[in-house]
């Protein structure tokens, strides 16, 4: 795991929960270190990513902007306040603080944060991502 990646929980997840935590890691440490193809096999083919700014992305779109290096994410600290698991879908909410560089300016964020996955074939992907801005997150 990259020393810029930090991930902690409240409380101590049973195995499903646990899957599904190992995949945002492993998400979250893709980003950080801009490995592109683990990210793409984390990500659902039909992803929407709403960024704190409010832009919406689905998966190509995305990816793209992190392989042109218009983004480059620096680090990632996220806290997690809920993780539920319905069937083969989870949501996971809590804050994630943000260092990045878009468009070759610095950016930080601090947002609260709903991300939700689905299991497909017996691997957990990221359909849906939602972060707001939040003084308080």
């Amino acid at each position: 795991m990259p020393e810029n990646f930090e991930a902690r929980t409240e409380r101590a997840p049973d195995a499903d929960k646990a899957a599904v935590i190992a995949a945002d890691d492993a998400r979250l440490a893709a980003m950080c270190g801009n490995d592109l193809h683990a990210l793409g096999q984390l990500l659902d083919d039909g992803l929407s990513y709403c960024h704190s700014t409010g832009a919406v992305e689905d998966k190509s779109q995305y990816l793209d902007a992190l392989r042109s290096g218009r983004v480059k994410y620096v680090s990632m600290q996220r806290d997690i306040a809920h993780l539920g698991r319905w069937g083969a879908c989870a949501v996971m909410q809590g804050t994630v603080g943000v260092t990045a560089e878009v468009a070759g300016q610095p950016y930080r964020t601090r947002a609260a944060f709903t991300a939700t996955w689905v299991e497909t074939h017996g691997a957990w992907r990221m359909a849906a991502w939602q972060a707001t801005p939040s003084t308080h997150a």
